[in-house]
């Protein structure tokens, strides 16, 4: 994935949520268990001062409890469990034995409530204080416990869920992402017709997507309607000016020819070669007019011996056809995809061409080379150099300006391969001329 890819966005979206959210849940659960933790506490250090209370002796000089705490920790050096009991009168101080030299102090002035506590010791303590009234004496009662404990079971509850949460979030993210590539399917599936329509396998998008995706693909449909009614517009355009040019070019050979009964025999000539070259370009844009652009989803089924020995007859018949020795090696029945008549179209401008380069003959030949149809078209002529192959089928290039001809035969036959899924290639003939090897798909059975 690139840093374009939406999939690499939305993941990463996905995942920064994820850890933030799973961050967060942690520090509160974690913050609740040991908030609860030390309201139990607390819970327990009000049992304990109610029964310090209950236990003091208002009688006695130094403030003291009548009887033990039955909790061992209190009487354990730095046990986990404290008590201290201040006379507010005279400042005395009585306190467990688990304090040992230690001294409780507190914020003043509040009667109940969780106090933290803490010295240089390390001793951190969760206390209780209350001032209390016994006859006329006055004491503060402090009560406290090791907060150690807390903080060491909220450290096992954080890497605990720390451990579980990673677990968790592995599980999201690849949920997450089992989910987006489900998510983005549809969008594979739209790349592939478009593709589809773009090679010509069909002519627009009849696949029915997700509701969010369908406008896109409606507008794509729309479009290419467009786009297609457009082309047909510039074809009947092109074929209809092409048309319209056929009079005046007739007109102008009209006017050539009375030049030369008048005796002006050069610029007759001149006028007449440009009105043949004109002509020439108008049939060539007219050929190409009649050329209709089609999805691979229309088949086609056109038998190719049928188009060559059907255009071998008929060039027969012409004066240059007549003097050439013409020799078909057909062998099974070909069918190949490709309309009849853009068949007869490709057959007949690639047999031209052999026709008048060949000194005296002419050899077809078909084959299959797995599911395409071979024809190759070999003539007897010069042939033509290595160098210059590469230009033979663009539009209008001659190689010998001293035979007749406009050089837009192999470029008719090249666009008509290019829209019917062919190939065209040329080599050297072994007769010595030029050898055309015409390559097109074989019609589905």
């Amino acid at each position: 994935m690139n840093r374009q890819s939406l999939g690499l966005r939305l993941m990463g979206l996905a995942a920064s949520m994820v850890v933030f959210s799973l961050i967060l849940a942690g520090f509160i659960l974690h913050t609740l268990f040991v908030a609860n933790l030390e309201s139990s506490v607390q819970e327990d250090l009000e049992a304990a001062l109610t029964r310090i209370v209950a236990l003091i002796d208002p009688d006695a000089a130094q403030p003291t409890i009548r009887s033990p705490l039955p909790d061992p920790r209190y009487d354990t050096p730095l046990g986990g469990r404290y008590w201290q009991i201040e006379d507010s009168d005279t400042g005395a101080i009585s306190r467990s034995r688990s304090l040992f030299d230690q001294q409780l102090s507190g914020e003043q002035g509040r009667d109940t409530g969780t106090f933290h506590f803490a010295n240089d010791d390390n001793l951190h303590l969760i206390m209780i204080r209350r001032p209390i009234e016994l006859g006329d004496r006055h004491f503060e009662i402090t009560v406290g416990e090791d907060h150690e404990p807390i903080h060491e079971a909220g450290m096992r509850f954080a890497w605990d869920i720390a451990r579980l949460f990673s677990l968790l979030a592995l599980g999201i993210l690849g949920i997450a992402w089992v989910q987006l590539r489900m998510s983005l399917r549809p969008l594979n599936r739209l790349r592939s017709a478009v593709d589809d329509v773009r090679r010509g396998d069909v002519e627009r998008m009849t696949e029915a997507f997700p509701s969010e995706i369908q406008p896109l693909v409606d507008e794509v449909n729309a479009l290419l309607a467009e786009r297609h009614s457009l082309a047909e517009r510039g074809r009947r355009r092109a074929a209809d000016l092409a048309h319209g040019l056929k009079t005046p070019l007739a007109a102008v050979h009209g006017v050539a020819m009375r030049l030369r009964d008048r005796g002006d025999d050069t610029d007759a000539e001149a006028l007449d070669n440009l009105a043949q070259e004109m002509s020439s370009r108008v049939d060539y844009q007219m050929r190409l007019a009649s050329l209709r652009p089609r999805s691979r989803e229309h088949r086609e089924s056109s038998s190719l011996n049928t188009a060559v020995l059907r255009t071998m007859t008929v060039l027969r018949k012409t004066g240059r056809g007549e003097m050439l020795h013409w020799k078909a090696e057909l062998g099974e029945e070909l069918m190949v995809d490709i309309h009849r008549q853009d068949l007869l179209e490709l057959v007949g401008v690639t047999l031209e061409n052999a026709a008048k380069w060949a000194r005296s003959s002419v050899v077809i030949q078909s084959a299959t080379e797995g599911h395409v149809a071979l024809m190759t078209v070999a003539d007897d002529g010069p042939g033509i150099a290595p160098e210059h192959m590469a230009k033979l089928g663009a539009r209008g290039v001659r190689h010998d300006e001293s035979v007749p001809g406009t050089g837009l035969g192999l470029a008719i036959a090249t666009e008509i391969l290019e829209l019917n899924g062919g190939t065209i290639s040329y080599a050297a003939a072994p007769l010595g001329g030029l050898l055309v090897e015409i390559r097109l798909p074989l019609a589905l059975s």
